[in-house]
C-alpha cells in the first residue's frame, strides 16, 4: 500500500459515541496528499496526525494489514468502528512509548474499497507509519514473519553460544580477559539480533522488554568493541579507548535506568546514542587499522568481522534517520561473521586446552588414587547408616502411595478403608495395631493388629478400649501410642484413630535405630501427612454440602430453598406464625430467547434477580426456583403484605428498560402466583404447589398479573 495516502495534522473531537467526527466526513478539503504515511511536513511541535486510506481491491479470506513498525502510538479505524488500538490515548490524545513491535491488523471480509483511518501521537522525532505497509492473509502473513526470523534466531543463538563458550575457555587460559571482551561483545550483538526477530511478539508478547533487550544490546557493543581494542592497544593509545568505553557504559547505564525510572522514553535514548556511537567508531577505527597490521590471524579475522558489523550499524543508522529508503538492513550477517571468527579462534584455542587438560588429568589421577584409601573408609563407615536410609526411602515411597490413594478417594468414609487396609505395610516392621475412635461409644475400637511372632508381643491387645482406659491399657515403656488427628470444618480438630506400636529394638545389622528416633520421626510425619489429606477431604465434603448458590443470577439455587423450606415450615407450624410463597415467572421467555438470543436472556434473569432482592426484605429467601422462575419465601408475611410487595415487583419489572450491547430489549413482564398459610386452608408444607398453581392461573388470565391461591 504505497499510495492513495493523506495526512491531516491535529487529533479529531469524537462524538458521544465514541466515533471519530473526520471519519464520518465526506470532504477531502482538509487532508494533504502523502507518498508516505511518515513524518509529513510542517510539523514543528506537533505530536498528533491522521492518516487514511482507501483500502484496494482483493478476494481475501482472512486479510490483515501488516505494519512493520509505528511511531509511537496508534489506533485504527475502520466504518466509524476502532478495530486496532497500540497504546494508551488519555484525554488529551497523548500517550507514552509502549515499544516498537510489528502490527497485524484484522480487517473484515469485504472491506475493500473502504477508507481506512489511523489516529498517531508521537513526541519523538518520527511520527507515522514506518517500514512496509500490506494487506494479506493471516497464514501468509505468519509464514513471511517465520521465513524473516529463522535468520535472526539461528545467528542470535550461535552468538550467545559463542559467547558461553568464551567464558568457559577464558577459565583455562591465562588472557581471560580477552575472552571475557569476546563474550561481552558476542552477548550483546545477540541480544540486539534477537530483539530484531519478529516471531519473539507471537512467543511473548511484550514489545517493551524485547524493545530493552535490543537497547541493551546496541548500548553495549561500542563498550565491548572498545575493550577488545583496549586489550589489544599499546599503552599509548589506551587512554582514548578507555574513555571511550567508559562513555557509552555510563550511557547504558544511564539511559536504561532512567527509562525503567520513567524519567525518559527510551525511543528518546537512540537519536543520543547513535551520534555518540557514529563519532565513536570513527575515533576507534585508526586504533582499529593498526591492530589489524601488525596484529596475529586471530586479531585480523576479530577486527574484519568487527568492522562488517560496525558498517552495517551505521547502514541501519541511516535507515532509522531516514538518510537512506527503508529496507532491512541484515544486522544479522554481521553478528554471524564475528560468530564465526570466534568459532575459529575457539577452536583453536581448543586444542592448547585439551594440552593442558591432559597433564592436569596426569595429576588428577595421582590424586585420586589418594583419596581412594580415604573414601573406602568413609564408605565402610556409611554403610550401617545406608541401611536405615534405604529403609526410610522405602517407607517414604510407601507413603506418597498412600496419600495418593487417600486424595483419590470419594470422600472421608473411603479413605478410612484405604488407611486401615494400607497401615500395617506402612509401619512393618514395627508390630502394631490401629484403633479407631467411635465417639458413640466413647472408645477405641481395634481394626486391624499385625505381630511379630518372634517378637515379644504373642498376646493380642483389647479389642475395646474405653477412652478413660487408654492410659491404663495401652501405655507401657514397650509401645509409643501416636494419634491420626485431622481438622473438621465444623467442629475443629477431631481424633480418627491411634497407632499403637511396638519400640524397636536395637539391633546389629542396622536395621533399626537403637534408640527408635528415626522411625518415630517417620510414623509421625506420615501420620501429619495423613491428617492433612483427612482435614482436605473433609473440607471439600462441606463444601460440597454449602454450594447451594446459583453461579448465574448469584441468588440462591433450588437446594437451598429445598431445605430451608422444610425448616421455615417445620417453625411454622410450631409457633403459629404466617408464612408466605411467591412464585414469579418472566412472560413468553422462550420466545425473548428465540428473538434476542440466551445471552440477552441471562441479563434479563440477572437484572431480574437484582430486582428481586431490592424489593424484598433481608429476611426473605430469594431462589431461582429454574429456568426463568423464581421462588421468594417470605417468613411472618401475611397475604396483603405479600400481595403488595408481589404488585410492586410486577411493576418494577414492567417500567424497567432492559438493554444488551447497547439495544433495547422491549418491554419485559413478569406473572406472580402468591400462596400463604394460614390464612389459606391448605398444609404450609403444599406452599410451593400452590404458588405455582396460582402462577399458571395469573398466566392464563392474560399474564403481568399477580395471582393469589383460592381454593375452589
Amino acid at each position: 500500500m504505497d499510495q492513495g495516502w493523506e495526512y491531516r495534522w491535529g487529533d479529531s473531537p469524537f462524538t458521544a459515541d465514541g466515533i471519530p467526527v473526520w471519519t464520518q466526513e465526506t470532504g477531502a478539503d482538509r487532508w494533504s496528499p502523502i507518498a508516505f504515511p511518515s513524518n509529513p511536513p510542517g510539523r514543528g511541535s506537533r505530536t498528533n496526525v491522521w492518516y487514511r486510506v482507501i483500502l484496494p481491491d482483493g478476494d481475501w479470506r482472512d486479510p490483515v494489514l501488516y505494519v512493520f513498525s509505528v511511531d509511537l502510538i496508534v489506533e485504527v479505524y475502520l466504518d466509524g468502528r476502532k478495530i486496532y488500538q497500540f497504546g494508551h490515548f488519555d484525554d488529551a490524545g497523548k500517550g507514552r512509548f509502549e515499544g516498537w513491535p510489528w502490527h497485524m491488523i484484522p480487517l473484515p471480509v469485504g472491506c475493500s474499497g473502504k477508507p481506512l483511518y489511523f489516529r498517531l501521537y508521537s513526541d519523538y522525532m518520527d511520527i507515522g507509519l514506518w517500514g512496509q505497509v500490506r494487506i494479506m492473509e493471516r497464514v501468509d502473513l505468519f509464514q513471511e514473519i517465520l521465513r524473516n526470523s529463522i535468520e535472526r534466531l539461528i545467528t542470535s543463538g550461535f552468538s550467545i553460544l559463542i559467547a558461553f563458550l568464551s567464558l568457559i575457555f577464558g577459565l583455562f587460559n591465562r588472557g581471560r580477559g580477552n575472552f571475557i571482551a569476546i563474550a561481552l561483545f558476542s552477548l550483546a550483538s545477540g541480544c540486539l539480533v534477537l530483539s530484531g526477530s519478529q516471531l519473539n511478539l507471537l512467543l511473548i508478547d511484550r514489545p517493551l522488554f524485547w524493545d530493552y533487550m535490543g537497547a541493551i544490546g546496541y548500548f553495549t557493543i561500542p563498550v565491548a568493541m572498545a575493550i577488545l581494542l583496549e586489550r589489544w592497544l599499546k599503552p599509548a593509545r589506551v587512554l582514548l579507548v578507555s574513555v571511550i568505553w567508559r562513555f557509552h557504559l555510563l550511557y547504558l547505564i544511564g539511559a536504561v535506568g532512567l527509562s525503567l525510572m520513567g524519567l525518559v522514553s527510551l525511543a528518546d535514548t537512540y537519536p543520543l546514542f547513535d551520534g555518540c556511537f557514529a563519532i565513536s567508531l570513527t575515533l576507534l577505527l585508526i586504533p582499529a587499522a593498526q591492530v589489524a597490521a601488525r596484529g596475529s590471524t586471530d586479531h585480523k579475522a576479530i577486527l574484519t568481522a568487527y568492522a562488517v558489523l560496525s558498517l552495517l550499524l551505521l547502514l541501519d543508522m541511516a535507515v532509522a534517520h531516514n538518510l537512506v529508503r527503508w529496507f532491512q538492513v541484515p544486522v544479522a550477517w554481521g553478528a554471524l561473521a564475528f560468530s564465526l571468527a570466534i568459532v575459529i579462534i575457539s577452536l583453536r584455542h581448543y586444542a592448547r586446552t585439551q594440552t593442558a587438560l591432559r597433564a592436569m588429568n596426569v595429576s588428577l589421577e595421582h590424586e585420586v588414587r589418594k583419596r581412594t584409601a580415604a573414601l573406602a573408609r568413609l564408605v565402610r563407615r556409611e554403610r550401617q547408616r545406608a541401611k536405615m536410609l534405604g529403609i526410610e526411602n522405602q517407607k517414604r515411597a510407601e507413603l506418597e502411595k498412600i496419600l495418593s490413594d487417600l486424595q483419590n478417594s470419594g470422600g472421608v468414609s473411603e479413605a478410612n478403608e484405604i488407611l486401615i487396609h494400607c497401615l500395617p505395610a506402612l509401619c512393618r516392621p514395627l508390630a502394631g495395631a490401629y484403633y479407631q475412635r467411635d465417639e458413640r461409644e466413647g472408645a477405641y475400637r481395634l481394626l486391624d493388629l499385625w505381630l511379630d511372632p518372634s517378637g515379644p508381643d504373642r498376646a493380642q491387645p483389647p479389642a475395646l478400649v474405653p477412652v478413660t482406659e487408654v492410659f491404663r491399657l495401652l501405655s507401657d515403656d514397650n509401645h509409643w501410642r501416636l494419634s491420626v488427628l485431622y481438622e473438621d470444618p465444623r467442629h475443629g480438630e477431631r481424633e480418627l484413630g491411634m497407632l499403637w506400636l511396638r519400640i524397636p529394638e536395637a539391633r546389629g545389622d542396622g536395621e533399626l535405630s537403637d534408640t527408635g528416633t528415626p522411625w518415630r520421626q517417620l510414623i509421625e510425619l506420615g501420620l501429619e501427612k495423613i491428617g492433612l489429606v483427612f482435614s482436605q477431604l473433609s473440607l471439600h465434603s462441606e463444601l460440597r454440602r454449602l454450594s447451594y448458590e446459583d453461579g448465574l443470577t448469584g441468588v440462591k439455587n433450588r437446594r437451598f430453598l429445598d431445605e430451608v423450606f422444610e425448616r421455615e415450615t417445620a417453625l411454622a407450624k410450631r409457633h403459629g406464625r404466617s408464612l408466605s410463597v411467591i412464585m414469579c415467572d418472566v412472560d413468553l421467555f422462550k420466545r425473548f430467547n428465540d428473538t434476542y438470543g440466551h445471552a440477552a436472556g441471562d441479563i434479563v434473569l440477572k437484572r431480574l434477580a437484582a430486582l428481586l432482592a431490592s424489593v424484598f426484605r433481608q429476611t426473605d429467601l430469594v431462589c431461582r426456583y429454574g429456568g426463568e422462575e423464581f421462588c421468594v419465601l417470605m417468613p411472618g408475611t401475611q397475604a396483603k403484605d405479600c400481595r403488595q410487595r408481589a404488585e410492586d415487583l410486577r411493576q418494577r419489572v414492567e417500567s424497567e428498560s432492559f438493554e444488551y450491547e447497547g439495544h433495547s430489549l422491549g418491554p419485559i413482564t413478569v406473572s406472580v402466583g402468591i400462596a400463604v398459610w394460614p390464612e389459606m386452608p391448605i398444609a404450609p408444607e403444599t406452599l410451593i404447589l400452590f404458588a405455582d398453581q396460582a402462577l399458571y392461573r395469573a398466566k392464563q388470565s392474560g399474564r403481568n398479573r399477580v395471582e393469589i391461591y383460592i381454593d375452589r
